[in-house]
């Protein structure tokens, strides 16, 4: 009837050994290296900051959540990711396939793009409507990050902005 085996006689252990791949070498190369301990530096960095400039916010009453509150969730978790950034790659290696390609200058054009589409988003926010300029700036993002169907370019712009209008204005009346 089928060409497959019954399922009594399949060998159990080749088959956990295919679905778990053994242990492959861990890339350790200083230039690998290098590049977490940069995403750390930054993490560290930029987690003590935050928690140094928090601690300058004035609390003028009481609240459960007050306005110190956020700033230092942040600077606690960007701190606590640098320091897994540390256990997880730096200290015991990445895979060979989580090491980045190099540059190429495409990359750098999507990324130039992608960084003229956000000046243009907050250059713009006090100039049109917020969901005017949501809708244009998730349009373009799509279209420069690889989206090409009328769907991805035109309905997830939508959908979100729509959603993004919903929560803010509507639900938690944000005046945006």
């Amino acid at each position: 009837m089928t060409d497959q085996e019954p399922i009594e006689e399949i060998d159990q252990d080749a088959a956990i050994e295919v679905a778990h791949h053994h242990e492959e070498p861990l890339v350790r190369d200083l230039p690998v290296r290098l590049r977490e301990l940069i995403a750390v530096a930054a993490c560290l960095g930029l987690g003590i900051w935050i928690l140094v400039a928090g601690q300058g916010i004035v609390v003028r009453g009481s609240a459960e959540l007050g306005p110190v509150f956020w700033p230092s969730m942040l600077g606690a978790s960007l701190i606590l990711f640098g320091a897994v950034i540390v256990l997880n790659n730096v200290l015991r290696g990445v895979r060979k396939a989580d090491v980045p390609q190099r540059i190429t200058t495409s990359g750098l054009a999507m990324f130039g793009m992608t960084m003229a589409v956000s000046i243009g988003y907050l250059l713009l926010w006090n100039v049109l409507q917020f969901w005017i300029i949501t809708f244009v700036a998730l349009a373009l993002f799509t279209l420069v990050l690889g989206g090409r169907s009328w769907k991805a370019v035109l309905a997830f712009p939508a959908v979100t902005t729509a959603v993004l209008h919903f929560l803010f204005i509507v639900a938690l009346r944000v005046p945006l």
